[in-house]
């Protein structure tokens, strides 16, 4: 059901973009957001050029939640760990991120997670905090959108006001997103979105969507390294179990990191329904020499999926292993991501 849900939106997906309309020129649009000039713009993004309007036009639609958008704009077969990144969190607020992850490009976890260092550009630190504000990680979030608005040109940005602003009416402090709406209140095109967030008179759907991100809020701090993904993705999850969001990053973490111990951990066969978790699933039982009737059983796991594994792995000894006869039938499917994706060692 769950890959049948995904296979209609992609199809929707694909005939709304044969049937629309140009895409809005977002370049220009981050430029306004950030107050730059044409030099300043070009010297900082180079030449105008589709991927990166693509990119402008992904954090500006995500930071209003418009996931339809970002899904159009990301999709395709570029590998690019922005566009990976995006189009993932695109998928998963929509629910379906696991019966899409092995259909676009997957640089490992930096498609669900983007590291900040010392190196990083403010490009890809404005993104980092777009997951973790979703997820419900608000000191994570935080700080990554304060970088972003630290290191971009003139220290201002009205994506990242927009997103300090909502991070702190979450958080209860009213005078700090108070100090964020005031800065925005002057942005050519904020008039409305500031008005609905003013503390205390805020809009309906306003109001309900702070409550449903302050709910998942963690009710207890952990020690962590920021690039401890699972750990803050468990803290997430024992504070709300309930929150999805961190459930689908948890086990896709897990799947595309190929550690499918904390995979079975962390994984519930009642409750997370997924083709690339059975595919998981029969990886883990073939390598314990425990693939039997009663283990398959016990993870739900249909017959035509276990006989596909079984003509999988005759297709790979008959070819030795040699990856592109497996590509063109598998290419698709988890076992081909598990046996043959390498990382890139820069």
């Amino acid at each position: 059901m769950r890959l049948n849900k995904f296979f209609n939106l992609l199809i929707f997906s694909l005939l709304l973009a044969s049937c629309s309309e140009e895409a809005p020129d977002y370049r220009r649009m981050w430029q306004e957001a950030h107050h730059l000039d044409d030099s300043v713009m070009t010297a900082r993004y180079g030449e105008p050029r589709e991927d990166m309007n693509n990119i402008f036009g992904a954090v500006l639609e995500a930071v209003e939640g418009n996931w339809d958008k970002v899904d159009a704009l990301t999709r395709g077969s570029r590998t690019s760990e922005l566009y990976a990144y995006y189009h993932n969190l695109a998928m998963a607020m929509k629910g379906c991120l696991a019966d899409s992850l092995m259909y676009y490009y997957q640089p490992f976890e930096r498609g669900l997670f983007l590291p900040v260092g010392e190196k990083s550009g403010q490009m890809r630190i404005a993104a980092s905090s777009e997951v973790w504000f979703r997820l419900g990680e608000m000191t994570m979030a935080e700080h990554s959108a304060m970088l972003a608005q630290i290191f971009s040109p003139h220290h201002f940005g009205v994506p990242y006001l927009k997103r300090l602003a909502e991070i702190n009416m979450v958080n209860g402090q009213d005078e700090a997103a108070r100090k964020y709406l005031h800065l925005l209140s002057g942005e050519p095109g904020c008039g409305d979105w500031v008005s609905d967030r003013i503390p205390g008179q805020e809009s309906k759907a306003v109001k309900e969507n702070i409550s449903a991100l302050r709910a998942l809020v963690p009710d207890r701090d952990i020690v962590h390294s920021p690039s401890d993904y699972r750990g803050m993705l468990k803290n997430l999850l024992a504070s709300n179990p309930g929150n999805g969001l961190a459930r689908q990053y948890l086990l896709c973490l897990d799947i595309i990191t190929k550690d499918l111990v904390h995979f079975i951990e962390d994984y519930d066969p009642s409750r997370d329904r997924s083709r690339l978790y059975d595919e998981a699933v029969l990886i883990f039982l073939a390598q314990l020499g425990a693939l039997t009737p009663q283990n398959v059983s016990h993870f739900g796991i249909p017959q035509e999926t276990l006989q596909e594994f079984s003509d999988y792995n005759d297709m790979v000894n008959f070819n030795r292993g040699a990856m592109e006869p497996m590509q063109k039938k598998y290419g698709k499917t988890y076992w081909f991501f598990y046996q043959y994706a390498k990382r890139n060692i820069k």
